[in-house]
């Protein structure tokens, strides 16, 4: 009897082992696709998640996803919200946080906030300790003009722990009030704590160019060019070189000093893996423009999907001028037609949109004082200001048509000139800005005008340009998100190339 006792504890332990050693293969597996999918290396993610053999439904939920997690950093949206449909039928709290984290990412692509204010919540719920729905729920905040909620969201999770979406989110927020100078601070208070995070580097590179300092743009670009070279990453490193050579193009010419101290940093990079991403954010993809931008304002789409108006001063002076709208599709443009008078330039799309991004003539209607207003626009790039946010007020007085102004208390930074202001009916009322000519408004009006608030009245876009109809906006009313998603991919995120300043 003692006998068998023996031989049935022994084949228990037996199957004990047998089973943690498997589900820790699976789970190193699973680890492996991971970092694949953080290095944006999916075709080795997708060919090791084929060769994985399944034993459970619990695995089976992982696995569905990681896919639901590839095919949103490609932009699949559809594709991606059906895997993660696939995993609600499970009794796990951790998988299904999760699953609402991936469809809130989506609902916020989509521009659909309430639904993404929606899955955050949820997520957090089913688990506090995961902080991207947080960051979801600050950014959703923000882009429907609760920008005081949303900081204060990532304050309190920079305060706990000082994560790298965090610290972006908040550099974003002080960029959208014009504060790049605080916005750069944030960053680089970060990056002395974390000196390899490619999502910081990156983002300081812009921000710096952005400010006119060239040297310390290239010095971070450099880096984060250096780093995919090195996990042999070719697509993203070929960008980050043509990156730098759209702001100096003679840089990889220069003498072999510089080709040497490359060589010297490039050991850094074999000695000590480069902490990217491992907050194990999942980004969507978003296409690049094909020069870096160091300036940027607002504008929106018109012309059946063929032409973009926004502000003259936006880009006065461009060498090279590109937009993206608020679902992130690219494209180059030039400048068609411009009226310095009253501050507006419309730019023909080398690459049109499709006719139903396009706001139809039919629906620029005249402002009226009183009259509830939505501005939308993107104050900042980066992480937070993919798309656009928004902000609502009410039209304080419109002045005569010589003038063909109106006044406004939603807020209006600079990042906002040229992007569209629309009543509570999605009708376009007017157009940002963020410059005014206070020598002739002082003689039209006989008083000094303050900085802010200004906006340029639909009625001129009318008389200044002729451009072809597109698709009407129904006569109903809505809210501030519903707005924001339905005109969501006519806003245009217009950069310019100044070239070398003067």
């Amino acid at each position: 009897m003692l006998y068998k006792l023996k031989i049935y504890l022994i084949f228990f332990l037996v199957l004990i082992h047998t089973s943690s050693s498997y589900s820790q293969t699976f789970d190193q597996k699973i680890n492996q696709i991971r970092g694949e999918i953080i290095k944006d290396d999916l075709k080795s993610a997708i060919s090791l998640l084929k060769k994985i053999e399944i034993q459970s439904d619990s695995e089976q939920e992982k696995i569905d996803l990681l896919f639901g997690d590839i095919y949103l950093k490609i932009n699949k949206l559809q594709k991606a919200e059906d895997y993660y449909q696939k995993t609600f039928f499970t009794s796990s709290d951790e998988i299904e946080s999760l699953t609402y984290i991936g469809l809130a990412e989506i609902r916020l692509l989509q521009g659909k906030l309430n639904d993404a204010i929606n899955y955050s919540e949820k997520s957090i719920k089913k688990n506090s300790l995961n902080i991207r729905p947080k960051i979801i729920l600050a950014i959703a905040k923000t882009r429907i003009g609760e920008a005081e909620e949303g900081i204060k969201i990532l304050n309190d999770l920079y305060d706990n722990r000082k994560d790298a979406d965090v610290a972006l989110a908040i550099s974003d927020y002080y960029s959208s009030f014009d504060d790049n100078k605080q916005s750069i601070k944030i960053l680089e208070d970060f990056i002395k704590r974390d000196p390899k995070n490619i999502k910081i580097l990156d983002q300081l590179a812009s921000l710096h160019l952005i400010n006119g300092d060239k040297v310390k743009a290239i010095e971070y670009k450099l880096k984060v060019y250096k780093y995919f070279d090195f996990i042999g990453n070719k697509k993203k490193r070929d960008e980050a070189k043509s990156w730098i050579l759209s702001v100096d193009p003679k840089y990889f010419d220069k003498p072999v000093k510089v080709k040497k101290k490359e060589k010297e940093d490039q050991k850094e990079y074999e000695e000590e893996e480069i902490s990217n991403y491992d907050d194990k954010k999942i980004t969507p993809y978003y296409e690049d423009f094909a020069f870096a931008p160091n300036a940027h304002g607002s504008g929106f789409i018109v012309g059946n999907g063929k032409f973009v108006i926004t502000n003259f001063h936006v880009i006065e002076g461009a060498k090279r001028v590109a937009v993206r709208n608020g679902i992130g599709k690219v494209s180059n443009a030039e400048v068609a037609a411009i009226s310095k008078d009253y501050d507006l330039a419309i730019l023909k799309l080398k690459k049109p949109y499709p006719k139903k991004f396009s706001i139809n003539s039919k629906d620029f209607v005249t402002p009226k004082a009183g009259e509830d207003v939505i501005s939308i626009g993107y104050p900042g790039i980066g992480i937070t200001f993919e798309q656009p946010t928004i902000t609502q007020g009410i039209i304080s007085k419109v002045f005569d048509d010589k003038l063909g102004i109106f006044l406004t208390t939603a807020a209006i930074n600079s990042g906002n000139s040229g992007g569209p202001i629309f009543n509570l009916k999605g009708k376009l009322v007017g157009v940002s800005f963020a410059t005014l000519d206070k020598k002739k408004f002082l003689e039209e009006e006989g008083q000094i005008p303050t900085d802010m608030g200004y906006a340029i009245k639909s009625d001129m876009i009318k008389e200044v340009f002729k451009h072809k109809k597109g698709v009407p906006v129904k006569s109903v009313s809505y809210d501030k998100a519903q707005i924001y998603e339905k005109m969501l991919p006519s806003i245009a995120l217009v950069v310019v190339d100044l070239g070398e300043k003067k």
